[in-house]
Order: C-alpha cells, then sequence, then structure tokens
C-alpha cells in the first residue's frame, strides 16, 4: 500500500508516452522520486520538462534509456535508480508493444517480438529489482497487463497472449512473495487512447473497433490510487469488468460475443466474378 506516496522512489518503464508518461504525472503530483525508462530519451526529455514545468516543487526525475528485451540495459537502469535515490519503492512495468490481425499472418518472429517485451521484459525487470523491493519497507510491483489477458480477443492472439502469461506469471508470483514484504498488483486496462496503436504492427486481416477509447490520465488516475488503497488486481472499464464475471458464468455467451467481433472487425474481402 502507498498511503504515504510522497518520496517514494519508483521506477515506470515505457514512461515516454501513453499510460506509462501519465502515470509518471500523476505521481510528480504527489511529490514522489520518479525514475522513468524508456528507449526514447528525447521523449522522455520532453517528459521530464513537462513534469518540471507542472510540478516545479516535485524532485526532478532521472531518465534512463532501457530497452527491456537487453538484459544489459535493464540492470544498468535498475543500477541509476538505486544510485540516484537509494533504492527502488515501486516498480511499475509499463512497457509494451503489439501486433494486430490475422493469427495465421503473424509471423512466428513476431509472437516472439512481442512475447520478448511484453512478457520477459517485465520478468528481467522484476528479477533484477527485486533485491531492492525486498529491502524497501513495503516494496510493490505494479504489472500493466490488458483485458485481453482475461480471455482472448480477436486479432489480439499475439498480444493477448504476451499479457496473459505475465498475469498468470503475476499471480503465482504474488503468492510467493508474500513474506517478503513485496505485494504485486496486476493492472487490466481496455482499449486507451495512446500512441501504442500507431507504432504496433499491423499484419492485415482486421481493422481496429472505433472507439471510444479511456483517456490515459482516467487510466493513470485509477491506477495510481488503486496503489494508495492497497489493491491486488485492477480492471478497467466497464467492458472489462463485464467479461472478467461473464467468463466465468456464462462462458458461452462470451464464446458468442467475441465470435461476433471477429466478425464486425474482419476486413472484407471483394470477390470478383471471372
Amino acid at each position: 500500500m502507498l498511503s504515504r506516496m510522497k518520496g517514494s522512489k519508483i521506477l515506470i518503464t515505457g514512461a515516454s508516452s501513453g499510460i506509462g508518461k501519465a502515470v509518471a504525472f500523476e505521481l510528480a503530483r504527489r511529490g514522489v522520486k520518479l525514475t522513468l525508462a524508456s528507449r526514447r530519451l528525447d521523449s522522455l526529455r520532453d517528459v521530464v520538462e513537462e513534469i518540471q514545468s507542472a510540478f516545479p516543487e516535485a524532485p526532478q526525475p532521472l531518465i534512463a534509456r532501457c530497452d527491456v528485451t537487453r538484459r544489459k540495459d535493464v540492470k544498468r537502469m535498475v543500477e541509476e535508480c538505486v544510485r540516484r535515490f537509494g533504492g527502488i519503492d515501486v516498480l511499475i512495468n509499463n512497457a509494451g508493444t503489439g501486433v494486430y490481425g490475422n493469427a495465421e499472418f503473424t509471423a512466428i518472429e513476431d509472437f516472439r517480438a512481442v512475447m520478448e517485451v511484453n512478457f520477459f521484459g517485465a520478468v528481467r525487470c522484476m528479477m533484477e529489482a527485486l533485491p531492492f523491493l525486498k529491502q524497501a519497507e513495503k516494496g510493490l510491483v505494479i504489472n500493466i497487463t490488458s483485458v485481453a489477458a482475461k480471455h482472448g480477443v480477436p486479432y489480439l492472439g499475439a498480444y493477448g497472449a504476451s499479457k496473459a502469461a505475465l498475469a498468470v506469471f503475476s499471480q503465482s508470483f504474488r503468492s510467493e512473495l508474500k513474506e517478503s514484504g513485496v505485494s504485486l498488483m496486476i493492472v487490466y486496462p481496455s482499449y486507451t487512447q495512446t500512441d501504442f496503436f500507431r507504432n504496433e504492427k499491423k499484419v492485415g486481416g482486421a481493422r481496429r473497433p472505433r472507439g471510444p477509447y479511456a483517456s490515459p490520465q482516467k487510466v493513470a488516475r485509477a491506477i495510481v490510487r488503486a496503489a494508495e488503497s492497497g489493491k491486488r488486481n485492477l480492471v478497467l472499464s466497464l467492458e472489462g469488468k463485464a467479461l472478467t464475471f461473464s467468463q466465468g458464468v456464462f462462458p458461452r455467451l462470451v464464446e458468442r460475443a467475441m465470435d461476433r467481433i471477429a466478425y464486425k472487425l474482419r476486413e472484407k474481402q471483394e470477390v470478383f466474378n471471372e
């Protein structure tokens, strides 16, 4: 629980945009000591400038270039955070990538690439930060997964599989950490309006749903409030909560709903008569 958040040492991956950036702003408002990590240093510098302009009394965030698929980068990121602030109280695993489209058009290499960032990248960060989280009075890991980790969503096979792997690992690891003083919160966002969709790889066969999508600021506020109250799981959006409830009570209804989504979003191919 982060009821006394001011002064906490918090490391966020994928902090240059989207949910990660919005969470950084929400935490800066509370006077925490931030380490912001991403592959894009220029974007991180812009985020720091915006934070300092909005919250001049907040501690200046540390930035760290980090590709979570590289153990050396992750190790250096954690070491820089500890060197600057003296430890880590909270790790927020937000770095992510995606592939959208028909699974049969998705190369095995694309499945591996998504898993490497979304699952193995988060695990790398956890393992490197864990000794310092254990030293904290009450260490906390926040893993950002997806509603697609709750039930397979059409055209999100690779992405959903990677997030489901992270969610299941998080559940197991949470129990293993129970006596260590480190807690773990799993977050299941739904569609959020970020640059993620521009950067994901599109393999074809389907179009994205039109929305509306949640704002990253709304998602960030919910995440920080949940961390402050000691929540273990946070399912965002009414659709996500309905899916979580329905898959246990009405599994066939959920499957039929997914079939309808697949049909609705499928790219229609023209048929030519010869």
